[in-house]
């Protein structure tokens, strides 16, 4: 098989950030690719900005990296001449400004995530060119030519299942903090694709050898 070096690379992260009573929840695969090429199979693409504000990255990790990098050295400084944490809205439109001013070089979209005193809970859309949206959730992922993002399989999943007020016994992201939680392949339910067929009607029909007819 002739694989094709210049090809676009294809990026296919799945990201997402969901509200709920009392907090929020960020998640996000672990894969970072180059092309065909799975380069990280245990990456975290949920990078702390402050101790209450996280950012889940997608799209060119080097462009979601050094922003992440800027944010948290801006929001480091604020909190000093504040004396208190920086808002998840602080936080949100820096991530906004920097990528809007740098639209044309960057290639990434994210979703901001935090919790703080004044507004709770809250989540922040930063899509691809820079603009801003605050969601009660938000799903995004997979900013390339050949997407292989598994954010379109979550639109219509969360369209049924989110409901105002959730509730979540233990959050990531709440008034008492933050607790982060890794899940292995192999401990997520299979996709039916991914199932060993079981008595089919084609396991029966090849299992069984065909009775002769009678003339």
């Amino acid at each position: 098989m002739d694989f094709d070096l210049n090809a676009p690379h294809s990026m296919g992260t799945t990201i997402i950030g969901v509200t709920y009573d009392g907090g929020v929840v960020l998640g996000a695969d672990s894969r970072t690719s180059t092309g065909m090429y799975v380069a990280n199979r245990a990456s975290d693409k949920i990078t702390q900005l402050t101790d209450n504000v996280y950012i889940c990255r997608s799209g060119s990790a080097a462009d979601s990296q050094v922003i992440s990098d800027y944010v948290r050295y801006f929001l480091h400084q604020h909190t000093i001449q504040l004396g208190q944490p920086a808002t998840v809205k602080v936080a949100a439109n820096l991530v906004r400004l920097l990528s809007y001013q740098n639209k044309n070089m960057l290639q990434m979209g994210v979703i901001i995530g935090g919790w703080d005193k004044y507004e709770g809970g809250q989540i922040y859309s930063v899509p691809l060119g820079g603009t801003i949206l605050k969601q009660p959730f938000a799903i995004g992922g997979g900013y390339a030519k050949l997407d292989r993002s598994g954010s379109s399989y979550l639109y219509g999943f969360f369209d049924q299942a989110w409901k105002e007020g959730m509730s979540k016994d233990e959050a990531e992201i709440n008034a008492d903090g933050v607790t982060k939680n890794f899940y292995s392949g192999d401990s997520l339910p299979l996709w039916h694709e991914e199932l060993e067929p079981q008595n089919s009607l084609l396991d029966i029909l090849s299992s069984s050898s065909p009775e002769p007819m009678n003339t």
